[in-house]
């Protein structure tokens, strides 16, 4: 059981020559999970570095073939967990991938970063074609309106617009959403905006408004030659990713399935000062408080901190997301992780949790028993980020939770 790597062309997902890769490192999240209380949600990211190739490895008897075979932007790499029910001429489950960016070449290798799908995208403008300067006053009055719409319908057309609609611009995506109806609308698409409306930083905004759906982009082998992208994105009404899948894990000093666990803490914040639309003394401000702790027998100290939010331009928009960052804060937190491997099996040789099994988002019951400082119980998690290397080893980062020690 193990990582098998393929190459492939960025714009069809066609798969080529199967290459031994001697290292590298990987990490998939599903949004931002930082220790922090002013993190935002972020589309789910992935990322694939350390990738030094030998010559030997690459395909062609030319140097241009071989540099056609690694050309920046034009093709790219997947890599494939291949598992105990895999046939030996199955490459796996696809698990993460990207397009080739920066390379450097040596003569005895060629060092290579990996762009990420979301990273891709950053390279895409939301603009109509034929539209930005082309009149006579040469401005770009054009703009984009999309009403009674799912937020991840309205994700789907802007990835539309950035992709199949321009020139050149086609990408191995799948869309399911395109077109499902919802209760939103974004009218404020300017092409005079193009500072402001890359496709990835308009995704980003949509997942970080109040109620943002999670945003992910997971390969699938869509036939045995070639590989796609499908977006996934959580609904109106549920934002959140894989809230119906449950995963068991253990832990136990003396062994389990989880190893290594690890236990962050922070301490609670009681007030946020938030600051919106307006600029100097006429910024619509708000102050969003919970003194409960405070107010103790064994109090805690006051812990503050600020929000801005410039899009807010009435107080109770406002209000409201204060009140949501208070809300996320006004505990003590804690965060765990630990690793798995992935090679693990059952009594009857079946994987335990294999790579593809799971995603960032889903949900863990972690059975935890014997940790110093965690009282022994079963805590219900949600895996924020996965990462590891060319082993079997997978580091889990879960969701930041309440801590149970008050």
């Amino acid at each position: 059981m193990s990582w098998r790597a393929c190459l492939c062309d960025t714009m069809t997902g066609l798969l080529g020559q199967q290459i031994d890769i001697p290292g590298f490192t990987w990490s998939m999240t599903v949004s931002d999970s930082s220790f922090s209380t002013t993190r935002d949600k972020g589309v789910g990211a992935d990322e694939v570095s350390g990738l030094q190739l030998p010559w030997s490895q690459i395909p062609g008897s030319t140097p241009t073939a071989r540099a056609d075979a690694l050309m920046c932007g034009k093709r790219g790499l997947v890599l494939f967990w291949h598992g105990v029910l895999d046939g030996d001429a199955s490459l796996g489950t696809p698990i993460i991938g990207g397009v080739f960016g920066v390379r450097s070449s040596s003569q005895q290798d060629v060092s290579i970063s990996l762009d990420s799908i979301p990273t891709v995208l950053g390279d895409r403008i939301l603009a109509h074609e034929d539209g930005f300067g082309t009149n006579a006053a040469h401005t770009a009055p054009g703009g984009y309106a999309w009403q009674g719409l799912s937020l991840r319908a309205i994700a789907c057309e802007v990835i539309r617009q950035c992709t199949s609609a321009k020139p050149g611009g086609t990408l191995p995506i799948d869309l399911p959403w395109l077109g499902e109806q919802g209760g939103h609308q974004r009218t404020d698409y300017q092409d005079w905006d193009v500072q402001n409306q890359s496709c990835k930083q308009i995704l980003t905004k949509l997942t970080n408004v109040a109620s943002g759906p999670d945003m992910q982009f997971r390969p699938y082998l869509s036939d045995s030659q070639h590989v796609r992208y499908r977006f996934e994105a959580g609904s109106d009404g549920d934002v959140y990713l894989g809230q119906k899948t449950v995963h068991s894990l253990d832990y136990h000093p003396l062994g389990g399935t989880l190893e290594d666990l690890k236990v962050d803490r922070m301490a609670p914040a009681q007030r946020f000062y938030a600051t919106g639309a307006g600029s100097d003394q006429a910024t619509i401000c708000c102050l969003a408080e919970d003194l409960t702790l405070c107010r103790r027998s064994d109090p805690w100290p006051l812990r503050e901190g600020v929000y801005s939010d410039p899009d807010a331009k009435s107080w109770d928009v406002l209000k409201s997301h204060a009140q949501a960052k208070l809300a996320a804060n006004s505990k003590p937190l804690m965060q765990l992780s630990g690793t798995i491997d992935a090679n693990d099996v059952d009594a009857s040789g079946m994987p335990l949790h294999a790579p593809g099994t799971f995603w960032p988002g889903e949900i863990f019951e972690v059975s935890i028993t014997g940790f110093p400082d965690l009282p022994d119980g079963i805590y219900r998690q949600r895996l924020m980020k996965m990462s590891g290397d060319q082993t079997g080893k997978v580091t889990l980062l879960f969701d930041i939770c309440e801590d149970p020690c008050t």
